[in-house]
């Protein structure tokens, strides 16, 4: 096992400046190169043997970088594994543009148990005098603690619970953080974004009289439990009408394997649903009509862009984990 002291710092950082120093003699547009960088991403990779994860991470730090340019740092953790470290850029050219625009990465594969050397040799690199965000991209800060000595690093972390076997736990390890005055992310709420949204354009219009006069709300969801997307969207509600009974059932008549899948507002007079036609499109109805509207892309790159796009503390987000 090759200890973390083996890399220096300093010789990835000067690996960094030759990337730019490459990049300009290959470039043969009249424009140049323009080096781009408005925060430190870091993202941990989740572990495999074939870096599979770590690979998805580039691709999707490829892309956000056209809107997010950044040095990003993508951790991928074995177990004992050597430490090795190495540059990449990320090179684009804006439409009918003449000026390449280039962002920095570093790849760096470390044991799973010394993150904490890790976290030592992250601080000289991160960029200076910007935000500095870590992406957690799967479960794996939810099953050990072997993260945690890389979260004092950013002023943001973003993490997924959309696949973690214990929603209720997972989301109690992120009201801990909050608490702690740490500023977090969860992706699994991001997706719930085009419901809220729904939901509140359904009563903001009017159509269903006021949120004062629901009794009761049903939420339906699919699979073995109810997923963080529910339990979040169940705490939103109860928020919003806290007088109010909400039922979280499961259904069988799903779309899609698990997940979230309709809420129902009963009233006296009215009755009003928002229900999941496809994996793109929400149903909206009421007693007087029926529409359609589209759900915000899911995939992880838009989620993500959501997130880099605010990267204050979400008010309402944190309220909801209280």
């Amino acid at each position: 096992m090759t200890p973390a002291a083996a890399i220096d710092p300093e010789k990835i950082l000067r690996q960094l400046r030759q990337l730019w120093v490459d990049l300009a003699k290959e470039q043969d547009r009249p424009g140049g190169v323009l080096r781009a960088c408005a925060m430190t991403l870091i993202v941990v990779a989740e572990p495999n043997a074939s870096d599979a994860d770590a690979e998805l991470a580039r691709q999707t730090i490829g892309a956000l970088m056209h809107r997010h340019p950044s040095r990003a740092i993508v951790i991928s953790l074995r177990e004992a594994g050597d430490f090795s470290a190495s540059v990449f850029s990320e090179c684009w050219t804006p439409f009918a543009g003449r000026q390449q625009i280039c962002a920095e990465g570093i790849a760096i594969t470390a044991d799973s148990e010394q993150t904490d050397e890790v976290a030592r040799l992250l601080v000289p690199l991160i960029a200076p005098d910007l935000p500095v965000v870590l992406w957690c991209r799967g479960p794996r800060a939810f099953l050990d603690r072997s993260l945690d000595p890389l979260f004092p690093l950013a002023e943001k972390v973003i993490f997924d619970t959309g696949r973690v076997r214990n929603p209720v736990s997972a989301i109690e390890f992120l009201r801990r953080m909050c608490k702690d005055r740490r500023c977090v992310a969860d992706l699994a709420w991001t997706r719930v974004t085009g419901w809220r949204e729904a939901v509140s354009h359904l009563y903001d219009s009017g159509s269903c009289g006021d949120v004062s006069g629901i009794t009761g709300v049903r939420i339906t969801y699919a699979g073995d439990r109810p997923g963080t997307r529910a339990l979040y969207f169940a705490r939103w509600l109860e928020r919003a009408i806290p007088s109010v009974n909400i039922d979280l059932v499961q259904t069988n008549q799903a779309v899609g394997a698990s997940g979230l899948q309709s809420v129902v507002f009963f009233s006296e007079k009215k009755q009003a649903s928002v229900r999941l036609v496809d994996a793109s499109t929400l149903e909206i109805r009421t007693t007087e009509q029926t529409s359609l509207t589209p759900l915000p892309a899911q995939t992880e790159e838009s989620l993500v862009h959501e997130e880099l796009s605010i990267l204050g503390r979400d008010t309402v987000y944190e309220g909801m984990l209280r």
